[in-house]
């Protein structure tokens, strides 16, 4: 990994608004790993890595959860990706769901309204959000945006489905915020690359 695109203790901090002191408390205790060192034995973190994780600690530490039941939501969340499904119709949420459990070592939630799709958002903390663009009665690309401005979201990636694939559709899911999209009718070989793209996880295989 690329020195340069690693962050110190001070940076890391700064990112989610806590003190350095609290990123190494988080180091010691095992619930982040630096990806590397300087010479002089600074540790180095992956942004990517390591910000999902902390707000994913400071989203528990705020629910009052102990430092036992911490390390034991972060050991699950490191070895178990987290999916939220939101679309309206019942079949596809069906569909997707038994498709991605038996392709991918996820938990996976579904919303098929607003109000199910917010709660969610904020109790499950997905790390990818699989999103039907045009819901009845929510604007999808509003969904992103928000998604976007909240601190303990921003790492959350977003997969739009749509069922409009021009290009200015496509500039305007881009700008909401997305991450990628895939068109309707939905081809499953590509459904399962972008999420092992986007995730940076591997399909499951069966063993005999």
């Amino acid at each position: 990994m690329d020195k340069k695109k690693l962050l110190r203790i001070s940076e890391i901090a700064d990112k989610v608004g806590v003190l350095p002191s609290t990123i190494r408390y988080y180091t010691d205790l095992g619930l982040i790993s630096p990806s590397s060192t300087t010479e002089g034995g600074h540790r180095l973190y992956s942004e990517e890595e390591v910000v999902p994780i902390i707000r994913q600690i400071q989203f528990l530490v705020r629910k009052g959860y102990t430092i036992e039941q911490i390390k034991k939501e972060i050991e699950n969340i490191k070895n178990k990706k987290k999916i939220l499904v939101i679309d309206d119709e019942i079949e596809i949420c069906e569909l997707i769901t038994d498709l991605l459990k038996d392709k991918f070592p996820c938990e996976i939630k579904v919303a098929r309204d607003g109000f199910t799709a917010g709660r969610l958002m904020n109790d499950f903390l997905p790390d990818l959000i699989i999103l039907d663009l045009l819901l009845p009665g929510i604007n999808g690309f509003e969904i992103c945006r928000n998604i976007r401005q909240d601190e303990y979201l921003k790492h959350t990636k977003i997969l739009a489905i749509t069922g409009y694939d021009t290009p200015e559709h496509k500039k305007e899911i881009f700008t909401a915020g997305t991450d990628d999209y895939l068109s309707k009718p939905m081809d499953l070989s590509v459904l399962y690359t972008k999420i092992c793209q986007l995730l940076n996880i591997e399909l499951k295989t069966n063993k005999k």
